[in-house]
């Protein structure tokens, strides 16, 4: 039951960058900016932008709910700042030689310091989180179900329901782009793990309660001028998104994956999920060919413009997973000697 249990939420990590590489592609890539408003074009894109919207509060409220080490991990935070590192640095170098005048060489030592940097807001966020996550835990595991279920409704109604209320950012989360907000889904996440244990509804019901979070943004987002704060429900800090992430951590959490072989290509894709993440948000990826890059979608048919985002979507995250396959090895094959060249103690005299 744990492998399949860890075997979905791991299948839900890559869906989820899946879906992030999807909201880039409508964004940044230009095509939601060039649809004509209140068409059947201009809907469905929304609607896509609304499905994958959930996308960072589940990878935020996974870490939650997979949560289990009551101590902090150097090993970890040197691992994942060596891989944003590697990739902030290293594209920022190739496209130097390749394209000259694109970035400059103070960038580039810039990026070999990607948290103080801030080359991914995402990544920034989440290096923070690493050094409150075991405290957090140790809170988690101290309380009682009663007071799991109020620490549940408290920072759900402090930091999602009541800026909504108030139709403004009272807790300076910037919409969900903060540490503050990935801390608010750990908490999110691990009280959703206690709380559901020994539940065992069908997977169908969380799938259900994703789709109607989903159309409950997209009604919002179609009634801009009858509900004065609709953008507020586009946002991670949305009810209505946090709503349809819980219900696919839940519904991915109780899939019964029981194929062999997808069970050993999930295991060996999720963990390259996060490579994919760093590549094709690069600063310069992102400004010099995702800009605009795909604005030509919006001309085409709906079922067109749609198919060719998610077939777009999966040839970058499957590209993007390739590459950081070969990333993967190279560190399997430099890291470990390191890490017990520093751990071995020093000898003296």
């Amino acid at each position: 039951m744990a492998q399949q249990r860890n075997s979905g939420i791991d299948l839900l990590r890559m869906v989820s960058m899946f879906m992030v590489v999807v909201l880039h592609i409508l964004g940044q890539g230009g095509i939601l900016a060039a649809l004509p408003p209140h068409t059947p074009r201009w809907a469905l894109g929304w609607v896509l932008e609304s499905a994958c919207y959930c996308a960072v509060d589940c990878f935020g409220m996974v870490s939650g709910y997979v949560a289990h080490s009551r101590q902090f991990s150097a090993r970890r935070c040197v691992t994942l700042w060596a891989q944003a590192a590697f990739y902030s640095a290293g594209i920022a170098l190739l496209f130097k030689i390749f394209l000259p005048g694109s970035t400059s060489f103070r960038s580039i030592l810039a990026a070999c310091f990607p948290v103080s940097g801030q080359q991914y807001w995402y990544f920034t966020a989440y290096f923070a989180l690493l050094f409150f996550a075991p405290f957090l835990t140790i809170l988690l595991e101290s309380l009682d179900r009663g007071q799991v279920k109020q620490l549940l409704a408290a920072v759900v109604g402090v930091f999602c329901l009541l800026p909504l209320a108030a139709g403004r950012d009272l807790f300076y989360l910037r919409a969900g782009y903060t540490t503050l907000w990935l801390c608010v889904l750990f908490l999110v996440g691990g009280c959703v793990r206690i709380l559901e244990e020994g539940s065992r509804r069908a997977p169908g019901w969380y799938f259900g309660g994703y789709l109607l979070c989903v159309l409950l943004t997209v009604a919002v987002k179609g009634l801009p001028g009858r509900l004065p704060r609709a953008d507020l429900f586009l946002s991670y800090t949305s009810p209505t998104v946090l709503g349809a992430a819980l219900c696919l951590v839940l519904g991915f959490r109780a899939l019964a994956i029981r194929s062999p072989r997808l069970l050993k290509w999930i295991a060996r894709l999720a963990p390259l999920s996060f490579g994919v993440y760093l590549i094709h948000t690069h600063p310069t990826v992102w400004n010099l060919l995702l800009a605009g890059r795909f604005r030509a979608y919006a001309a085409l048919p709906a079922p067109a413009m749609a198919a060719l985002v998610l077939l777009t979507a999966a040839a970058i995250f499957l590209a993007g997973s390739g590459i950081d396959f070969l990333r993967e090895q190279l560190f399997e094959a430099v890291l470990p000697p390191l890490f017990r060249a520093f751990a071995r103690p020093s000898r003296c005299g």
